[in-house]
This record gives structure tokens, sequence and C-alpha cells, in this order.
């Protein structure tokens, strides 16, 4: 588009010199006139050449304030010429600064609008977008001049991260299906940090998850193991004790029940002996207690409990 003033050639002319002049002639026949004039006035004759001389003078004293005069017309003229085109320069210098700064202002307007329609073309949460992918955006355009070049460029970037998150969400998807969605409630955060950090991330957490199944299965293990021991020992130590007679039922007070001679000695013989058990069990009991690896608490817990099935097995 052509403007005005592109059309328009400025022409100039002018010299800074002075073209012509005989001034110094001028001055030395002034000078030889003015040296011939005669002063010493006595008759007419000298009076009247006199009077011929002063207007004589006076016409080159004209001559010379018109000369100067017309000089100082032409200077005018330039000064005049000079004033003009600094207030032409003026002119167009404002709207000059004006149009740059609209400039610099509207590419930058143009450059965020194209951003923020890149930033609504990312597959993945709104509320994600611009704080997650808006540097890498901005950083995409940087040093494109025109308007397709930067077009191009954000084309690029939208379609490398929307291909990122795709495999990310794919790579989450996967892993719901197979340990289901309670490890990754937050999948839309975790699908914009990366395909390598989303796997890595993925694996950590079923391994503490893992990590604190077998945790619970132990301490599960283990308080079964405890139960059983201590239903051991009420176990044991209940034939030890007379047994109570039926609620209702009369004791007799007449005569002590007789027990024949050889089942005292076999009661008595194996009460002795289940005391000697439970006492030689008691350190293992303690040791036991002792433990603090879950393995190991399982372990002996499975040994109390085999031992204790043979133990009701004979008591």
């Amino acid at each position: 588009m052509n403007h005005a003033f592109e059309l328009i050639p400025l022409s100039i002319e002018t010299r800074g010199e002075v073209i012509a002049s005989n001034v110094d002639e001028f001055r030395d026949l002034v000078r030889g006139a003015l040296a011939n004039i005669n002063r010493d006035l006595a008759t007419d004759e000298h009076f009247g050449q006199a009077e011929l001389d002063v207007k004589a003078l006076k016409g080159a004293e004209d001559a010379v304030k018109a000369a100067k005069e017309k000089a100082l017309v032409d200077a005018e003229q330039l000064n005049a010429l000079f004033r003009t085109l600094d207030e032409t320069a003026e002119d167009i210098r404002a709207p000059r600064l004006e149009l740059e700064k609209l400039i610099a202002k509207r590419k930058e307007e143009v450059k965020n609008e194209l951003i923020t329609e890149s930033i609504g073309r990312l597959d993945c949460a709104l509320r994600l977008r611009a704080g997650t992918f808006g540097r890498s955006l901005t950083d995409a355009i940087k040093g494109k001049r025109t308007l397709d070049s930067m077009r191009k460029a954000l084309d690029v970037a939208v379609t490398t991260h929307n291909a990122m998150i795709g495999q990310c969400r794919i790579a989450i998807d996967t892993f719901t299906w197979e340990h289901g969605k309670e490890l990754v409630m937050d999948a839309e955060d975790l699908e914009v940090r990366g395909l390598d950090i989303v796997q890595a991330e993925l694996r950590r957490r079923l391994d503490l998850a893992r990590a604190e199944d077998e945790r619970k299965r132990l301490a599960t293990e283990a308080a079964q193991a405890k139960a059983e021991v201590a239903q051991m020992k009420r176990d044991t130590a209940e034939p030890s004790k007379a047994p109570m007679p039926p609620i209702g039922t009369a004791i007799p007070r007449s005569a002590p029940a007789v027990q024949a001679p050889m089942e005292i000695e076999v009661a008595g013989e194996w009460a002795i002996f289940k005391a000697k058990v439970i006492a030689a069990f008691a350190p293992v009991k303690s040791a036991r207690g002792e433990l603090q690896c879950a393995e190991n608490v399982a372990k002996a817990a499975a040994f109390a409990e085999a031992v204790g099935k043979a133990w009701k097995e004979v008591a």
C-alpha cells in the first residue's frame, strides 16, 4: 500500500554560497570617487559639482542597501525553508512513534491470542493447561517474526503435548485396569507430567501398596498366632482344675468319691508331666515375645499352632 508522502518526491535546490558579486570592485570605485570629491567649495561651479556628487553618493548608498536587502531576503528564504523542513519532520515523527508503539502492542496482543487459542486445543483438564504448558507454548514462538510461522510452531507444540498426554493416559488406564482406581485418583494431574515420570510414579505407588498389604497380612497372622497361643495356655490349664458339677446338681455329702489307686497314680503322673512341659515352654514363649520382624513372628506363630494341635491331641 502506497502513502501520499511516498508519491511526492521532495525536491530542494539551493546554494549556500555567493554566486556572483562585484562588491570589491564597487568598493574600490567608491573609494576612488570619494577621494576625488572637491571639498574646497568656493564658486558656483564648486557647489554645483558638490550637489551632483551628493546625489551620486546617495545613489551608491541606496544601491548598497538594496543589495544587502536582497541578500537578506535570499537568506530569509533559506531560513524559512529550514523551518518548514523541521516542522515537516516533526509532523512525520509523532505519527511514526505512535505507529511503532501500536505495532509493538498489537504484536504482543496477537501473540497472546494465538497462545490462548493453542491452550484451548490441549487435551487435558482445563485447570491445568495454562499453568502446565503456557511457558512451553510461549517459548515455541520466540524468535518468530511472522504470524504464519508462529501458528505453525504452536501447532507443532500442541500436537507434541497432546501426544504425550495420550501416552500417559494409556499408561494410567492400563494400570487402573490391572490394579484398580484407588492408586490413581489424581489421574488428571498425573497425565500431564510426562510418560517416564508417570510410569515411575505408578511403580512407586504399587510397591508402596503391596508393602502395606504385606504389612497388614503379617500383622493379622501375628495377631492370630497370639490368640492361638493364649487359647493354648487356657486349654493346657483346664485339665489341672477339678471339673465343676453341672448347675443344679447336688453334691453328695455323705461320702467322698473314692478313686481307684491306679487312677490316682495315672492322673498325678500326667499332671506332673504337663507342669514340666509348660515350664519347659516358658523360655520359648518369652523368646517369641521378643520377636519384632513380621516374618519371624509369623513363623513362630505357625510353630506355636503346630505345637498346640499336637498338645490338644494328647492332652
